[in-house]
């Protein structure tokens, strides 16, 4: 069920987001909140914080990234981050970004253009991921929001 997002200066945003140990029917329920608020949004990413829950999970829409405008998806569209790490990080570039917890608002804030990330996915299975570009991107941005980092505090 899409549910609303938590927007700036609620300060759950600026909170670092507990592990998750239990892949039960309540973590289910939160993964289907992210995405379907992610879609309702027409976003490329959403984390758990964003909708009000300390949890270090976030959901990324791999259709949207790649730049289809299309609403539909397809299960396997979305990737589930749980307990990301990230590895190595290399190429520093400057990024345009939004957030939908600051509506309206893009600035341009520093990443790397490359990143190696180790995380679960929602059924409790490790992946490791290497990425580039936009998707590089948005899984630094969503991880910020996992440590309770802003993008405006990358400015």
């Amino acid at each position: 069920m899409a549910v609303n997002v938590v927007c700036y200066p609620n300060s759950l945003l600026k909170e670092v987001s507990t592990g998750i140990t239990v892949f039960n029917a309540d973590f289910q329920t939160l993964v289907e909140n992210l995405i379907d608020t992610m879609l309702a949004e027409n976003s490329m990413g959403l984390a758990a914080p964003q909708i009000g829950e300390l949890k270090r999970v976030f959901v990324l829409n791999k259709k949207r990234i790649a730049g289809s405008k299309s609403k539909d998806y397809h299960p396997e569209d979305i990737l589930c981050v749980v307990n990301p790490e990230v590895e190595y990080q290399d190429f520093l570039i400057d990024s345009s970004e939004g957030c939908l917890s600051f509506p309206g608002r893009r600035e341009t804030v520093k990443r790397f253009n490359r990143v190696k990330l180790t995380a679960l996915n929602r059924e409790h299975q490790p992946f490791t991921i290497t990425a580039d570009g936009m998707l590089s991107i948005l899984i630094q941005h969503e991880v910020d929001h996992l440590n309770g980092i802003l993008f405006i505090d990358r400015e």
